[in-house]
C-alpha cells in the first residue's frame, strides 16, 4: 500500500503527540509555554507537510476523493483519532491539529474577547455539518476547500485564502471559530469527548469562586467540561485551590 509522504508523517506525528500531550496533561506538567510550543510545532507541520490534516481528509472521504491506495489507512486512522476522544478527550483538536493550533495561538492576541457560549456554537456547527455532508454527497461540493483551509497551509494565493485568513483574524477575539462552527472532524469528535475517560474534572476543594468559568474560552465549565473542552488549561491555572485537574472519573459537576 503506497501512502503519501505528508499523510504518513501526519499519522506518525499524531501517534507520538496525542499520548505525549495526554501524559503532560495528566501529570500536571503541561505548562502554558510548553502548550504554545507544541501548538507552534503543529502549525509548522501543517505548512511543511499539510499534515496531520484530518478535517481535510474527512471532507475528502465525504466526497469520495481519497486515492484508492490511501483509502483504508485514512478511514482507519481518522476513526481511531475520533474514537481517541473517548479515552483522552479532545487532545488532538487542542494541540495536534494545525488549524486548531493556529487558532489557539491567534487567540493569545492581547485584545478584548467576544465569548460565544457553546450552547450556541454546537447548534450552528451541526447545521453546518449537515450542510457539508449533504453538499459533499449530493453535489460533490467541497466546503472546506471553499473556506481556504488547503490554500492557507499550501500558501496558495486564491480568493478562498482570504476567507481562512479572516477566520484566523476572527480567532483573535472569538475562540476557535473554525473548530467550533465549521470543522466536520471536530463535530464527530465532540460526540465522544463528552464521555471521555480523561478530562478536566472539578475535585474536592472547589469553592465555586467562578474564576475558572471566567477564563474558559468556550464557556463550558458551568456545564460538564468535556465535549467542547479543548484542554487549553486556562481553568486549571486559574484555580487557586487546585480543585481542577485533568484526570479520570466524573468528579464534581
Amino acid at each position: 500500500m503506497k501512502i503519501e509522504t505528508g499523510m504518513l508523517i501526519g499519522i506518525l506525528y499524531t501517534a507520538i503527540m496525542v499520548p505525549s500531550v495526554t501524559y503532560l496533561l495528566y501529570s500536571g506538567k503541561m505548562k502554558r509555554e510548553l502548550g504554545w510550543t507544541i501548538s507552534i510545532i503543529s502549525v509548522l507541520m501543517g505548512f511543511a507537510y499539510f499534515a496531520p490534516m484530518f478535517p481535510w481528509q474527512l471532507q475528502s472521504l465525504m466526497l469520495g476523493k481519497i486515492p484508492q491506495p490511501n483509502l483504508p489507512m485514512v478511514m482507519i486512522v481518522s476513526t481511531v483519532v475520533i474514537l481517541s476522544s473517548l479515552l483522552v478527550g479532545r487532545v488532538f483538536c487542542g494541540y495536534v491539529c494545525p488549524p486548531g493550533a493556529i487558532q489557539e495561538l491567534a487567540y493569545l492576541a492581547p485584545i478584548k474577547k467576544i465569548r460565544l457560549s457553546s450552547s450556541i456554537t454546537i447548534k450552528v456547527r451541526w447545521v453546518i455539518f449537515v450542510i457539508i455532508l449533504a453538499t459533499s454527497v449530493v453535489l460533490s461540493f467541497n466546503l472546506t476547500k471553499m473556506l481556504g483551509l488547503q490554500d492557507l497551509f499550501t500558501l496558495t494565493l486564491t480568493p478562498a485564502l482570504i476567507i481562512f485568513l479572516a477566520i484566523i483574524l476572527a480567532s483573535t477575539v472569538i475562540y476557535r471559530p473554525f473548530c467550533r462552527l465549521f470543522c466536520p472532524f471536530g463535530a464527530l469528535s465532540s460526540l465522544f469527548s463528552g464521555y471521555g475517560l480523561l478530562g478536566v474534572r472539578r475535585k474536592e476543594g472547589c469553592v465555586d469562586c467562578g474564576k475558572c468559568s471566567k477564563v474558559c474560552p468556550p464557556q463550558v465549565l458551568n456545564e460538564r467540561a468535556g465535549a467542547e473542552c479543548y484542554l487549553c488549561g486556562r481553568c486549571m491555572e486559574s484555580c487557586h485551590k487546585g480543585a481542577l485537574r485533568y484526570s479520570k472519573g466524573v468528579g464534581k459537576k
